[in-house]
């Protein structure tokens, strides 16, 4: 994957947040998350996909574009932005429901490298557990944000617009740099 396909993997979430804060009528940021979650699992399937046919470089290929886009993209702008904002709207940092959330994030990226590696050793049986493994988390963790999360937050980047909107413009610049 190149510098530039890298960026642009990295302020998809962040680019669609900016659009929805500066529209008229607002896309509901519950609906982008959940629309980038949908996005992100095709991406982990496709690599799944190139695995069983051992295509190993198209296998690589899409785990690296998933893994940008979910941790370089859609992780940072929770984490810089919608986090905070939640947690700012709840009456402070340490919350538990973002606690959690980051927690599992912190899970996830490990599993993410041990893909990579099985990919890269070849491991078809390795990446099986580990996808049977990332899929539950997943599937859990997108349940808890896009139940628990994410409808709260049109109410909470409401009242804080203007932060949440330079925390997402300032996660554009960075990540194009």
């Amino acid at each position: 994957m190149n510098a530039h396909e890298q960026s642009l993997s990295r302020v998809y979430v962040a680019q669609k947040l900016i659009s929805t804060l500066s529209e008229d009528v607002m896309t509901p940021i519950d609906q982008i998350m959940q629309q980038d979650h949908e996005r992100l699992d095709q991406l982990l399937e496709q690599s799944a996909h190139a695995v069983a046919n051992g295509t190993w470089q198209e296998a690589a290929h899409f785990l690296e574009t998933f893994r940008h886009g979910i941790v370089d993209g859609h992780m940072e702008v929770e984490e810089s932005t919608l986090f905070p904002a939640y947690e700012h709207q709840e009456g402070g940092e340490d919350h538990p429901l973002t606690a959690l959330l980051r927690k599992g994030h912190q899970d996830l990226r490990v599993f993410f490298e041990e893909m990579a590696e099985a990919i890269q050793n070849q491991d078809a049986e390795t990446f099986d557990d580990l996808l049977s493994t990332v899929q539950t988390i997943l599937k859990q963790h997108d349940t808890k944000e896009e139940t628990e999360l994410y409808p709260f937050l049109g109410a909470a980047l409401a009242d804080h617009g203007e932060a949440a909107g330079k925390r997402i413009l300032d996660f554009e610049a960075k990540s194009s740099s």
